[in-house]
């Protein structure tokens, strides 16, 4: 049975914040309080929330981060990790609440991101993908395939886009055929190898 953290939590990263904030703050969850303050656009007490767990909590150092990408005021640099771990998912946050101005705030700065982790621009794709924003997630997968193209992940999610999206077999067997000579045993793709040789024209 669910806690009543984990169901708050689940109504937060649902899109439902009312009584969120409420609930985080009077439980002492301030790491959980700062993204309600960053959601309600109260981003100074975001960063006071963030600030009293940044030193126990990678997230909240993150999340500082996050704030000064918003604000366009960069006074710290972001961890490989911490651009694997929460990227994606505060962007999905952030979408679900319709701040799509922050989501391109954010997205500005792929290029600074890149230099602490490369896949920063799969990583924005793949979310921007998510939430059937194609054309912005295309130019962010563009840029992965131009800065880090051996990664047979990201030639199976432009294989599977071609297929499902575009309709484009020729296109999908191309990423596919990149994808299977990197790693000829990665699953997802024989599968959808296998899905498109036995199509009948």
């Amino acid at each position: 049975m669910a806690t009543k953290y984990e169901k708050v939590k689940q109504d937060f990263l649902s899109g439902r914040l009312k009584g969120c904030k409420s609930f985080f703050i009077q439980n002492g969850y301030n790491l959980e309080a700062g993204y309600c303050c960053l959601i309600l656009d109260k981003l100074d007490l975001a960063k006071e929330f963030f600030e009293k767990e940044k030193d126990n909590n990678i997230r909240a150092h993150w999340g500082l981060f996050l704030l000064q990408l918003i604000k366009g005021d960069i006074k710290s640099y972001p961890t490989y990790f911490e651009i694997r771990n929460f990227l994606e998912l505060d962007i999905d946050i952030l979408i679900t609440y319709c701040k799509g101005e922050y989501v391109e705030k954010i997205a500005n700065y792929a290029d600074f991101m890149a230099h602490y982790n490369p896949e920063c621009y799969k990583f924005l794709g793949r979310v921007l993908w998510a939430n059937n924003l194609m054309p912005a997630s295309m130019f962010f997968l563009q840029r992965a395939w131009d800065t880090f193209y051996q990664d047979p992940e990201l030639h199976y999610m432009l294989a599977y886009i071609y297929y499902h999206n575009n309709k484009d077999i020729v296109a999908c067997r191309k990423a596919l055929d990149a994808c299977l000579n990197m790693l000829p045993e990665y699953a997802p793709a024989k599968k959808l190898s296998s899905k498109i040789n036995n199509l009948r024209y």
